[in-house]
């Protein structure tokens, strides 16, 4: 089954006084649309995105999905209707027949990322058919009369604001929005559909960054947080090195090479994921892997390096951190590895959430000296670079 997410691109920006949709104004040499759809892109867990845009725009945007950063996930265009309502609804007629879960995000809002995609989604269940970020309003909130005066003031406590994307099971969520369009039900987020039909919604955390750009001043305030995302870049080097035991079966970037003639070690001993998880640690700043599955533990025995390659992963986004590229070198006399460094690359690369091209993989021999040389043991180096997140 998959996982689809609908965003809404079709609006006129009225209040933003642009003169134009002001998902195509600018910042960084970027349109904001750019933005929006470059961190869902980091999603782990969409298959697919369906924009919603008006049709006299289709020619601006069939060229801007050609833009570098845009590659990981396939987008759809689809043309939108006079209301966001109706551009949700012709979205969801476009869905893929396997998508099972759904999520409504607003194209001005640039700043989600996609591990708040994936929480959403995540969420989503036969309990849960409804899942939306909402952030607890931190203002007082007061009633006020159309004559501008104070009528009471509200208990904020219980009061949130709705923030995108919205997720729901694609059935229960189409099937309640066409209700509320026979009905004419005024509808205002996503996730009103399924409380006028008697659904229950489930909140999840927001974050104060998922703001709607509406006016010129949320347009300045996220062109200082887009600019600020060029600036910082740490490189880290890692290296690891195991002797040969040739009992254990040899696994190296996650590919098994062969059933024996492996590496001692307390894990499966993958002394190119080793390097590469010292390499990222360092960079970022975190202790290095002795820190985080010491070989004292008897929980990392004989551990699947990959997982622990994926933990290191969730601790570079902890710490706002992207990867820019790897390159990496195997040390071994033997086997011959270039028949499995494909293989090893694709692995690496599903893990850590990026193209394979920013992946390098080289295997060479020691030429006969020192112990890896003269067959004992195996080496890897990897060289990380790695570029601040601000969203």
């Amino acid at each position: 089954m998959m996982n689809s997410m609908i965003i809404a691109a079709a609006g006129q920006g009225h209040r933003m006084g642009a003169g134009k949709n002001k998902l195509l104004l600018k910042t960084g040499g970027r349109p904001l649309i750019w933005y929006t759809l470059h961190n869902m892109m980091k999603s782990r867990l969409l298959d697919e995105i369906i924009l919603v845009i008006r049709q006299e725009e289709r020619d601006v945007f069939e060229k801007l999905l050609h833009s570098p950063g845009l590659e990981t996930l396939p987008v759809r265009l689809v043309t939108g209707g006079a209301a966001r309502s109706d551009s949700v609804w012709n979205g969801l007629q476009s869905l893929n027949a396997h998508t099972e879960k759904v999520l409504i995000h607003d194209g001005a809002r640039p700043l989600v990322g996609g591990d708040t995609a994936d929480a959403v989604i995540r969420h989503i269940d036969e309990s849960h058919p409804a899942v939306i970020p909402a952030l607890a309003s931190v203002d007082t909130i007061k009633k006020i009369t159309a004559r501008g005066m104070v009528e009471k003031t509200e208990d904020r406590t219980s009061l949130y604001r709705a923030q995108t994307p919205q997720g729901f099971l694609r059935e229960p969520f189409q099937q309640a929005f066409k209700r509320c369009r026979e009905r004419g039900d005024r509808l205002t987020d996503d996730a009103s559909v399924m409380e006028k039909n008697g659904i229950s919604v489930t909140a999840i955390p927001g974050r104060d960054t998922f703001f709607k750009v509406t006016s010129p001043e949320d347009w300045k305030r996220f062109e200082i947080l887009a600019a600020s995302e060029d600036i910082p870049f740490r490189t880290g080097q890692g290296y690891d090195i195991h002797r040969i035991e040739t009992s254990r079966p040899l696994v190296l970037g996650g590919v098994l090479i062969a059933p024996s003639g492996g590496l001692a070690g307390h894990s499966d001993a993958d002394v190119l994921i080793h390097a590469v998880m010292d390499a990222l640690l360092g960079a970022a700043g975190p202790p290095d892997i002795g820190h985080w599955f010491p070989d004292t533990d008897p929980a990392y025995e004989g551990a699947d390096s990959t997982v622990l390659l994926q933990r290191v992963s969730e601790i570079l986004e902890e710490n706002s951190w992207g990867i820019v590229n790897i390159d990496s070198t195997v040390l071994a006399e033997a086997p011959r590895l270039a028949p499995y460094i494909g293989r090893m690359k694709k692995t690496v690369a599903l893990i850590l959430g990026i193209d394979e091209s920013r992946i390098s993989i080289k295997a060479t021999t020691h030429e006969g000296l020192g112990p890896v040389g003269k067959g004992r043991g195996m080496a890897a180096f990897a060289s990380v670079l790695l570029y601040r997140r601000f969203f």
